[in-house]
């Protein structure tokens, strides 16, 4: 038995059974060049003496991994969770795995990630953008060494190269529209930093939908915030507490549009008798909160798997086929009951 410093091979496995190295090395790789009884004997043999590939060795004789990195904020996020979902099954497709890494919301650790993958070798890089990545500067060793790269949900400004997102104008104009629809006037908003691009575009479509029926614009309204419950709590009370007499609000994400309905609860302010409120994603918790929450849809399974189709395509070079270099899902309203519907 060897220590666990001194790791399994296929060399060893070759003298346990008398093989060449050349042999075994065929034979895990279930090449049909060797017979079938071999292969599984050796695949046996292997798994016994707990061997395990060098990946990083293969990569540089084959210079390909099979190995697409991905950055995303948080792990957590309901809408990233299944757009990771989708990753992981259209990539086991294609014959792919997936490395992930948490960027947590910060641009110092974005970094950190992509020179981590970089180092990796992997074949390609799938990325949701932090709410605080103003460029696209520091996935460099990726654009400048012509590694596929595709953005999905957050895109940084600037980048000219292939991305995957929700129609996140429509959703905003949706959204508020449909607050007008059941007779809101005095609309209020939360917003996420707008360094992010998908908070431009909600808060576009919010103003434009405001224009189209004659609201005015009422820059008080719009609450920029981390869109947690803790800041949407805050918001909330800030609204209340001065006396704003709000009578809708669209939330750009359900967790934020959560916590507003909690602390209108505690207020004995009833939801969507007094305030009606629409959120962003149909997360879990807009289906369990008590009212349930009005929502967009925008897909995070589908812009998954949407995501590994395009990358795929970039690492095969497959240039006789066709490939949206800025791929567009359709959102759609969910009506519930805090909205009355």
């Amino acid at each position: 038995m060897k220590d666990r410093t001194n790791k399994i091979t296929i060399y060893d496995i070759a003298q346990h059974l008398n093989l060449s190295a050349s042999t075994v090395s065929r034979a895990l790789q279930n090449n049909p060049l060797i017979n079938l009884e071999t292969r599984e004997k050796v695949q046996q043999t292997a798994s016994e003496m707990g061997y395990v590939p060098n990946w990083i060795a293969s990569s540089l004789r084959k210079k390909r991994s099979n190995i697409i990195g991905l950055i995303v904020p948080r792990t957590s996020m309901y809408f990233q969770s299944t757009a990771i979902s989708g990753i992981q099954h259209e990539a086991h497709k294609y014959g792919f795995s997936i490395v992930i890494g948490q960027s947590d919301e910060t641009v110092a650790m974005e970094k950190e990630l992509v020179h981590t993958f970089y180092s990796l070798r992997v074949d390609g890089l799938l990325a949701v953008s932090s709410m605080f990545t103003t460029s696209a500067d520091h996935f460099s060793p990726f654009i400048k060494n012509n590694i596929p790269i595709v953005f999905y949900d957050r895109v940084p400004s600037g980048f000219q190269g292939y991305t995957i997102t929700g129609d996140d104008f429509t959703g905003g104009f949706l959204a508020t529209e449909h607050l007008i629809k059941q007779g809101c006037r005095k609309i209020a908003h939360f917003s996420g930093p707008l360094t992010c691009n998908l908070y431009q575009q909600r808060l576009a479509g919010y103003k434009d939908a405001l224009s189209r029926y004659g609201i005015p614009f009422d820059e008080q309204l719009v609450y920029v915030h981390d869109l947690t419950m803790d800041a949407a709590t805050s918001a909330a009370q800030e609204i209340f507490d001065s006396g704003q007499e709000i009578d809708g609000l669209f939330s750009a994400n359900d967790s934020s549009a959560v916590g507003f309905i909690r602390e209108a609860r505690n207020r004995q302010i009833p939801v969507p008798d007094k305030i009606k409120v629409v959120g962003y994603s149909n997360d879990l918790s807009s289906r369990i909160i008590s009212p349930t929450l009005t929502t967009i849809e925008q897909s995070g399974y589908n812009m998954g798997q949407k995501a590994v189709e395009t990358i795929v395509k970039l690492i095969n070079q497959e240039e006789s086929v066709k490939i949206v270099k800025n791929y567009v899902f359709p959102v759609e309203l969910i009506k519930r009951e805090s909205t009355n519907s």
